[in-house]
């Protein structure tokens, strides 16, 4: 299998050993075990570090959120070609839930690591904050309203 993370691409393996599972990366591994916690909700435990993460799948793509960042994984297969991208800055929901804040605007200076938007899912609040350092172009969403995977919540630009 090969995913593409932006324009990166890598080729996962899972490998079984006497000590568990690891996720191979080229000649690197990184022993890990994961706990389901709830539909699409992972707990991953490596180094003696525990962290939370989500996952919602749409066709061919994989959603990830983890520590805050939204990583769209798109699976590739031989004789496909990579689709077009509208938002090329935009910042996506990583499940479907409710938008509880918005904490930035439309001209917003904003560094990475900054939190953007809160979207509430299961109970919980996931925090979406600044992938790199940018100014908020456009916000697409306001407190109180319903999002689906993938849906741009707001744009970024360099």
């Amino acid at each position: 299998m090969r995913l593409r993370c932006g324009d990166e691409l890598f080729e996962p393996r899972l490998r079984t050993g006497p000590d568990g599972v690891a996720v191979v990366l080229g000649e690197r591994a990184w022993p890990v075990s994961l706990e389901p916690v709830a539909a699409g909700v992972f707990l991953a435990r490596h180094g003696g570090r525990a962290r939370l993460f989500h996952v919602a799948r749409d066709g061919t793509r994989v959603h990830l959120f983890w520590d805050g960042v939204v990583y769209t994984l798109e699976e590739e297969r031989e004789g496909t070609r990579r689709a077009a991208r509208p938002e090329a800055g935009a910042l996506e929901a990583p499940m479907p839930g409710r938008v509880s804040a918005v904490k930035t605007a439309a001209g917003a200076r904003v560094a990475k690591g900054d939190e953007l938007v809160v979207v509430e899912a299961m109970k919980m609040e996931n925090a979406l904050r600044a992938p790199r350092d940018g100014t908020v172009r456009v916000v697409h969403v306001v407190v109180g309203e319903m999002v689906a995977p993938g849906r741009p919540l707001l744009e970024l630009e360099p």
